[in-house]
Parts: C-alpha cells; sequence; structure tokens
C-alpha cells in the first residue's frame, strides 16, 4: 500500500499493444446459482413455477449472467427478454456502485476495452470483434458513450459516414439516419436509465449555407429528428466531441471560450458557469470533464510542472464550480520514475516535468473516489480513500518516443463503460 495526498473539500500513432492482467475468477457469481444434486427440492419448484420470484433473483444479477440464463429453458427466454423486464432492471441497477465495469481506450484505429474489476475478463477486448454486422470494412471514426450504449460512426472509403446507436452487451444496434445538408461535427449520446427507455443522441452540425453550428436532437425510438433555432459561430472553439450527459442536458467545455448547456426536452441552450482562464494564460488546460454518480466533474491544471491539482465539481443549481478534492500524485514518481520527463528526455527539449494523464474519475453513493491514471508503460487506478495503487495494463507502443510523455493515452481516449440490458 502506498499513500497519497488526498483532500476531501466537500463541497493517428501507432498501435498500443494492451497486455492485461486479471485473475480468473469471472464466473465464480454463477457457480452460486447453478444447482449442486440432480434432486429439485420443493423450494426450487415453487421458485421456477413463481414468475414474480424468478424477477426478483433475475433483478439482482448482472447483464452478462442473464443473458447467458435465457438457454435455460423458454420461460427464462421470454421472462429475461421481454421489454417489461429489461426496462426494470437497468432502471433498477443504474446506481450501482460497481456499475462501471471498465473504459474503451481509443487510440485509432485501435479500439481497446480495460476492466476495471479482477474477477471480469476482458470480454470486449477487441471491439471491432462486436461491431463486424455494421462496421463492413468501415473505418470507426466517432464514439460517444453514455450509461452503457455507444454512438458510433463508421466511416467508408468515399468519405461518408453512417452512426448507430449500439448496446455492446446484448449486442443490439439502431441506425441512425442523418438528414442531407447535416455536415456532422459530433454525435453526443443522452441515455438516462432511470427515467425513460428512450435514447436520444445531440448532434452539433455545421450549416453551410450560415456557416454556423447548429444542433439537433434525434430520438431512437421515434426516429424523428427535433431541430434546435439554437446556433453558434463556426469559429467558437468548442470542444463538441466530447459531450457529457447530466440532468436532461449535454454540456461541453471549452479551452478559450464560455463552457456550454444544451437542454434536450426544450432544445435550448442553458446558462452554465465556466473556470477562469489562469492570469497570463490564454487558454485553460483541461485533463478531464466527465460525470460520475449524478454529478459533474472538471480536472483543470493550470501549469504544465504541477502534479498537485484540484477536481471541481458543478453545483446541481449550476451556480458555480468548487474543490471537491485536492490530489498530489507527487508520491507516484518514486513508484514509476517514468513519469518524469528528464529522465527520457533533455529538459531542453521537453517542457513538460510530468508524464501523466487523467483518464477518468470515478465516484460512487458510498463516497468512493478513484482516478484512473495513465503513466509511461503502464495504467494504474488510485483509490483517493485508501492510497492504494493498483497496475491494471501494460501498454507498449513500437517505440516509446512515438507518443509525447512515453506510452501512454491522451487525458480525452477513454469512455466508461456500465453493463445493461437497455433497449435501442
Amino acid at each position: 500500500m502506498v499513500s497519497g495526498d488526498c483532500t476531501s473539500y466537500g463541497g493517428a500513432s501507432a498501435p498500443i499493444k494492451l497486455t492485461l492482467t486479471h485473475s480468473r475468477s469471472y464466473h465464480k457469481h454463477l457457480k452460486q446459482h447453478l444447482p449442486i444434486s440432480s434432486e429439485i427440492s420443493p423450494s426450487s419448484e415453487q421458485i421456477a413455477g413463481s414468475e414474480d420470484l424468478l424477477t426478483e433473483i433475475f433483478l439482482s444479477l448482472p447483464p452478462k449472467s442473464l443473458l447467458r440464463f435465457q438457454c435455460v429453458s423458454k420461460h427464462w427466454l421470454s421472462l429475461i427478454s421481454s421489454s417489461y423486464f429489461r426496462g426494470l432492471h437497468t432502471r433498477r441497477n443504474s446506481t450501482s456502485s460497481a456499475s462501471t465495469v471498465g473504459v474503451f481506450l481509443c487510440r485509432h484505429p485501435n479500439y481497446d476495452f480495460l476492466s476495471l474489476h479482477e474477477e471480469r475478463l476482458s470480454t470486449m477486448g477487441r471491439i471491432y470483434d462486436r461491431l463486424s454486422d455494421a462496421r463492413d470494412g468501415k473505418v470507426l471514426s466517432n464514439i460517444s458513450s453514455c450509461n452503457g450504449l455507444l454512438c458510433l460512426g463508421f466511416k467508408s472509403e468515399d468519405a461518408k459516414t453512417e452512426f448507430y446507436v449500439y448496446n455492446l452487451t446484448t449486442g443490439h444496434h439502431r441506425f441512425i439516419p442523418v438528414p442531407d445538408g447535416m455536415v456532422v461535427k459530433s454525435m453526443n449520446l443522452a441515455f438516462d436509465p432511470k427515467r425513460s427507455g428512450d435514447c436520444d443522441v445531440v448532434c452539433v452540425w455545421l450549416s453551410l449555407s450560415e456557416n454556423r453550428l447548429r444542433f439537433s436532437v434525434y430520438s431512437s425510438i421515434s426516429g424523428i429528428w427535433r431541430h434546435s433555432t439554437e446556433y453558434c459561430n463556426n469559429n467558437m472553439e468548442l470542444c463538441c466531441y466530447r459531450g457529457v450527459f447530466w440532468k436532461g442536458a449535454i454540456h461541453w467545455f471549452s479551452q478559450t471560450g464560455p463552457f456550454l448547456c444544451f437542454q434536450i426536452g426544450s432544445c435550448k441552450f442553458k446558462s452554465m458557469p465556466s473556470t477562469q482562464i489562469p492570469e497570463g494564460q490564454w487558454y485553460r488546460n483541461i485533463e478531464y470533464f466527465g460525470e460520475s454518480s449524478g454529478h459533474l466533474h472538471l480536472i483543470e491544471i493550470h501549469k504544465p510542472q504541477d502534479i498537485e491539482f484540484d477536481i471541481l465539481e458543478l453545483k446541481s443549481d449550476y451556480s458555480q464550480w468548487y474543490v471537491k478534492y485536492r490530489v498530489n500524485l507527487e508520491f507516484l514518481t518514486s513508484l514509476y520514475p517514468a513519469m518524469v520527463n528528464q529522465e527520457m528526455y533533455p529538459p531542453e527539449d521537453y517542457n513538460f516535468p510530468y508524464a501523466f494523464t487523467v483518464l477518468c474519475f470515478l465516484t460512487d453513493e458510498e463516497n468512493r473516489a478513484r482516478l484512473l491514471i495513465s503513466i509511461p508503460g503502464k495504467i494504474v487506478l488510485y483509490d483517493m480513500q485508501t492510497g492504494i495503487v493498483k497496475e491494471l495494463a501494460d501498454i507498449k507502443p513500437d517505440s516509446f518516443r512515438l507518443f509525447i510523455g512515453g506510452a501512454r493515452y491522451d487525458c480525452f481516449d477513454a469512455y466508461t463503460h456500465v453493463e445493461s440490458l437497455a433497449f435501442v
């Protein structure tokens, strides 16, 4: 165990070879549900004959197990595959503290899956294997993740892109028809499993006739587009490729301009506070922007030499950003000397003394906070309460010098994923 400094404030590169180390105990929980005797007890018959009891048991099981249990009998298949049960299971398990099972790590053209749980095998390690029916030789060029669903764009040789909403857990997907005249800049997924089975996609697109960024909303259930009257100037430096869904809206940050919030229901902008650009700088150095356990978080490193930083949280009333945690990762440099760039590059050739990026920040209802950090050659998970650092993967490119700061992922290369039975 190692200890770090963490204070709660109450308030196109070469392919990366990912070597994952996991214990082979993924199926332990399945054994608990398998019969230990060929004899069927009266109580077992009672449970098997009661759909209400079976439903309650199934609601407590993870999606992967339920998909396998569909093969047990026609009765189980009918129950588990029903829209009623899948909707109920999605809502019931939407706030589980263990809901985040891993992250997709994206380094074009590779998309790898990294599990955050030792007991789970990386069954989605090769994302293209799950997309063969829609991909058909096309290149994956757009990805957005939200509560177990993915919005994916596939670009063909003629530069045309087709978009789909995917549930990789069930393998189901739905095509998104894009109207003529919409030059898509980004597709941003919005799915709230606690409120509805409907999934929306917010499209930021360029109107060539107006030279403006427009906003439209597509419902995957109704198949209808709604077009907003709101717009932004095309020269606005908005990170529209990284929209975050929170409280019924998509949020975007900007390194140089104001942040933006777009309400899906009304198709209107909503006032949202931005962080201050540090004095003497012309931009913000935002290293992370995402949602976790019902809160919107942001990590901004003001100076390249900073290894101490704040994790900010936006108040639910949108009044301000405040410091939720203060983190100091200095202790990691003794464990991983490659983080100190002077050991790899002469100071006159490289101005960033520390090589690390925060891939994602994870919290849960038990107030456990963790950071997934990419450092040269490694991906580690840092538990901010216990101070424990766990290595999850080795990253071995063909050459360390191919990436700034060594073999590591960029802060916006990671997309969290949860297992879900949600329909698309």
